[in-house]
């Protein structure tokens, strides 16, 4: 049964709804970011991610890799005093939860569950989004919550931040408003303390390019993360180059970009998907799929410089054709794509150094041969180069 003083609480804040201002100014404050993004009779908030890629997204998460058995010590003092306990990522999507048999199929009903979206803009004012949101612990209590789903609720979060302030995910202990006790917030406080004290050396790399994306896709397929050589079949490079240069997609649409009319089902797209998140420590966010880190291409790169009039250095840049052994729809684009613009560029103003260095992945062009052939007219040994790749093709 509630208490006098818990009683007391939710009247008064019942009142400030009605009035539209709150006692805290960070509560104040989220309502008026609310009213213009939800409807308070939301019934649960969004889950937009599919069992696989939660487990994938919950095994990179650096609160997971802390070491400090964070899932049971959060889960023992949520079973204890029938509360949920919630772990999110840094945008504020829960990965793990546990919880007492009540809440739990309380939470069940308003997408407090692996895969739901708990950030302020998904699911309105919740001490969870607000944790991520201002970096500091939250509470909210009953009616402070925007949607009327969870004002039987009451919250406590902290935020877990690496030393160079990068929030990487939420701790949430969540219970009924009536039994609400200061144990919980100061539970989940320490352990959240905690877990920042043992957080994994690679947690903060997020600045500075450290983990940027290095995708290599003209001629020999390179792919690094952090300087890290990553390891990919073909289908994974396909997906991963279709993310980075025809993204964000939904799942359809990068089934249709890799595997055009073929049949394959959805859930081989989102195995494939599920591996390439991991071997990104995350990386890769969904609904619609796209890359959320830093991203180097240097097919994308070629392209800025060809617009840019540096048919030198794009020609510099075509280490050969794009992912040239692959057949997905959108790489014989590209591939298409590529070749023609940077050869009709070369043929119109290109050097005959520049000709040649094509001439190297298109061996029996004879068009850009001749050409070569005309512009190194008064260098010879340049124009006798072009001359015996000239007989080569036109032997061949």
């Amino acid at each position: 049964m509630a208490s006098d003083e818990l009683r007391s609480r939710r009247r008064s804040i019942e009142s400030a709804r009605a009035s539209g201002v709150a006692a805290d100014p960070a509560i104040s404050e989220s309502w008026q970011r609310c009213r213009d993004l939800l409807d308070t009779h939301r019934a649960a908030a969004p889950v937009d991610c599919e069992p696989d890629e939660v487990r994938a997204r919950w095994e990179a998460s650096p609160i997971r890799r802390s070491g400090v058995g964070v899932e049971e010590q959060l889960g023992r003092a949520a079973e204890a005093a029938d509360m949920i306990a919630a772990i999110t990522d840094d945008e504020g999507r829960i990965l793990w939860s546990v919880g007492g048999r009540q809440m739990r199929h309380l939470a069940e009903g308003v997408g407090f569950l692996a895969g739901g979206r708990w950030d302020e803009p998904s699911a309105g004012t919740n001490a969870l989004g607000l944790a991520l949101l201002t970096g500091e612990p939250a509470t909210v209590f009953s009616a402070e919550h925007w949607c009327e789903s969870v004002r039987d609720w009451v919250c406590w979060s902290v935020p877990v931040t690496t030393p160079d302030g990068r929030r990487v995910g939420v701790l949430d202990l969540s219970g009924r408003w009536d039994t609400a006790s200061p144990v919980a917030e100061l539970a989940v406080a320490a352990l959240g303390r905690l877990v920042e004290e043992h957080l994994p050396a690679d947690a903060g790399h997020q600045t500075g390019g450290s983990d940027e994306l290095v995708l290599h896709l003209l001629g020999h397929l390179r792919a690094s993360i952090g300087g890290r050589t990553l390891s990919l079949s073909p289908r994974q490079a396909e997906l991963l180059a279709a993310l980075a240069i025809e993204g964000p997609a939904s799942l359809e649409q990068l089934s249709h970009l890799v595997y055009g009319d073929r049949a394959v089902s959805p859930t081989t797209v989102k195995a494939e998907l599920s591996h390439l998140r991991h071997l990104l420590g995350g990386g890769i966010d969904s609904r619609p799929y796209r890359l959320t880190l830093p991203v180097r291409v240097d097919v994308l790169e070629l392209r800025r410089m060809l617009h840019a009039g540096d048919l030198r250095g794009a020609t510099g840049a075509y280490a050969g054709q794009f992912l040239p052994d692959s057949e997905a729809p959108f790489a014989v684009d590209q591939r298409h794509i590529i070749d023609v613009s940077l050869r009709a560029s070369l043929l119109e103003t290109g050097s005959a150094t520049d000709l040649l260095r094509f001439a190297e992945v298109h061996r029996y062009d004879e068009a850009v041969l001749e050409r070569a052939v005309e512009l190194a007219a008064t260098e010879p040994p340049l124009r006798h180069e072009a001359e015996a790749r000239l007989e080569i093709a036109l032997r061949g």
